[in-house]
């Protein structure tokens, strides 16, 4: 039997994700001269869905025609009015503070004259989208014109970095509190155990679990596994965000929905412009309804191949030669004239709009656990408006830093045996192929459009290959570190199902055929998941 050497690091913070809010988080609390140490999954700030993100965020940003009322109605009307309030009423009062954190890290945002650049993609009252200048990265990672400069920070505030070495199990003490972790390295093949005061768990959302993702390909919904196996409460996981225009073909990327602004128009291939069918906004739809046009269409016959097609042809030169200068680059290139070709597009899995139930503090429900990012849930309600993504990491990674300045000064002076990792065996099935039929599942069942039937489906499904996992082989590290997130996807899976389950009607960006509208009589509440004695409990809040 092949045993993996174990090593020990003691730290006072540790920050699990080096991704922006990640990285956000851990430069916080190291103002206060505390050791930090953030441990990756991959590169930290290099890679995760922080680099493919676009580089923008949406902020209030000072003296403009934007108010916190005004931005605070957009994010709950977007949310369906089932949005933590709380939580949203701190964003949106701290947004402003990120333009000058992220400067003061190095990161250059683009300007027109000395104004900041806004744009206003849909579901936005006003121009509040702002991008970080990212001329000197590849255009389909433009999220490292954010991280690099704050990887670069880290280094010179000698924050610890352990890369390649992924998480798979939070270290909780009989009284419910959170001291450690355990990490694999896939590189050296070694055992790592964390020992820390507080974790802040920041490692991204859930895209792996659908077929169809424009996530990177390492995002397999650890942290809503590693919390709710630790005990920590979770909420919203119904609730999963698609994004309406990604492109597959002759480049791969996602066509900002700011675009729509600029007179974008979307065709089947009837060359109808269908979007006003669903919704009097047309194509200034917000994401979910435009996802599930297009979904609609596709499964309707009117889609070529999986798509449909993205009309620029009104948009004028100065516009989009500007303004989508990058994106205009790359269509030029490949000889595509968006003034005579139409772009063919279809909708993706995007965002998790669920996560870890936090407060204002960044508190879950375990001590000593913080949580950021992606990880978290309850800032966006049913639905994520555009640019929130990056702008939530950074406002809830600093607090999360801050928080944890305070919460590092209670000293865990434990270590709890901990019951080793699986075993390297022999088995007649892969985690590959049990990932892609689980992920295909998702895709096809519980995706876009839901309804009873298709969602017992998915059940039936994820229960068939959880019995399977007995059978699963391991052969070397990368075949265990498979393991663990199949494990991690199967976890959040049924977590999705079954809240999908029990909300009865269609909110945001979770649609039911069998139960097409709102309920707002017995549904507008949140949905909680939580593990009590091995098992899942679920309970609803109403608002």
């Amino acid at each position: 039997m092949h045993v993996l050497s174990q090593e020990k690091i003691y730290t006072g913070v540790l920050v699990i994700g080096g991704g922006l809010a990640g990285l956000t988080a851990a430069l916080e609390a190291k103002y206060n001269n505390l050791s930090v140490t953030i441990v990756s999954k991959g590169k930290t700030g290099r890679s995760g869905n922080s680099i493919i993100a676009g580089a923008g965020l949406s902020v209030l940003v000072p003296d403009s025609e934007d108010s916190a009322e005004l931005f605070y109605n957009d994010v709950i009307k977007s949310g369906k009015g089932i949005n933590d309030k709380q939580l949203v009423k701190f964003f949106v009062r701290n947004s402003t503070e990120e333009i000058n954190k992220l400067s003061k890290y190095g990161v250059i945002f683009k300007k027109i004259n000395t104004h900041l650049l806004k744009k206003r993609p849909p579901g936005h009252s006003v121009p509040r989208f702002i991008h970080s200048d990212y001329y000197n990265v590849p255009y389909m990672c433009r999220g490292l014109s954010i991280t690099l400069p704050l990887l670069s920070e880290s280094q010179k505030r000698g924050i610890k970095i352990v890369d390649n070495t992924s998480i798979i199990k939070l270290l909780v003490s009989p009284d419910h509190r959170v001291y450690g972790a355990i990490g694999i390295n896939k590189k050296v093949g070694k055992i790592f155990i964390f020992y820390a005061n507080v974790i802040i768990l920041a490692s991204g959302g859930g895209g792996k679990i659908f077929s169809k993702s424009n996530n990177m390909s390492d995002i397999s919904s650890d942290s809503y596994s590693l919390a709710y196996d630790a005990g920590a409460l979770l909420r919203d996981m119904e609730f999963t965000q698609f994004y309406p225009s990604m492109m597959y073909k002759p480049i791969r990327t996602g066509i900002a929905n700011a675009i729509f602004r600029e007179g974008a128009i979307l065709r089947n291939s009837l060359g109808e412009n269908f979007m006003e069918k669903y919704d009097k906004a047309g194509n200034m739809a917000t994401r979910d309804v435009m996802s599930r046009a297009i979904f609609t269409e596709i499964v309707n016959g009117r889609g070529i191949n999986g798509n449909v097609f993205m009309d620029c042809k009104s948009i004028s030169k100065n516009v989009f030669e500007v303004k989508y200068i990058e994106l205009y680059e790359n269509l030029r290139k490949k000889g595509i004239d968006y003034k005579k070709d139409l772009l063919a597009i279809s909708p993706v899995y995007h965002f998790f709009i669920g996560g870890i139930a936090i407060n204002t503090k960044a508190e879950s429900t375990l001590k000593g656990l913080l949580a950021c990012g992606e990880s978290v849930g309850g800032l966006h309600g049913a639905n994520r408006l555009t640019g929130n993504a990056l702008s939530e990491a950074v406002v809830f990674g600093i607090i999360a830093g801050k928080s944890a300045i305070k919460a590092a000064k209670v000293k865990n002076n434990i270590s709890y045996p901990f019951d080793g990792v699986e075993h390297f065996r022999q088995g007649k099935l892969s985690n590959k192929e049990l990932k892609i039929r689980l992920s295909q599942a998702m895709w096809h069942y519980a995706s876009i459009l839901r309804d009873r039937n298709s969602l017992e489906k998915a059940k039936e499904e994820i229960d068939l290959i959880s019995n399977f996992m007995e059978d699963v082989r391991i052969n070397d590290i990368s075949e265990l570190l498979s393991f663990y997130e199949l494990k991690s996807m199967l976890t959040t899976s049924r977590l999705v199902i079954e809240g999908a389950l029990l909300r009865k009607e269609s909110r945001g960006s979770h649609y039911r055929l069998d139960y097409p509208n709102i309920d707002n009589i017995n549904f507008k509440g949140n949905y909680y998941f939580e593990k009590v004695n091995g098992r899942l409990s679920i309970y609803f809040k109403s608002i």
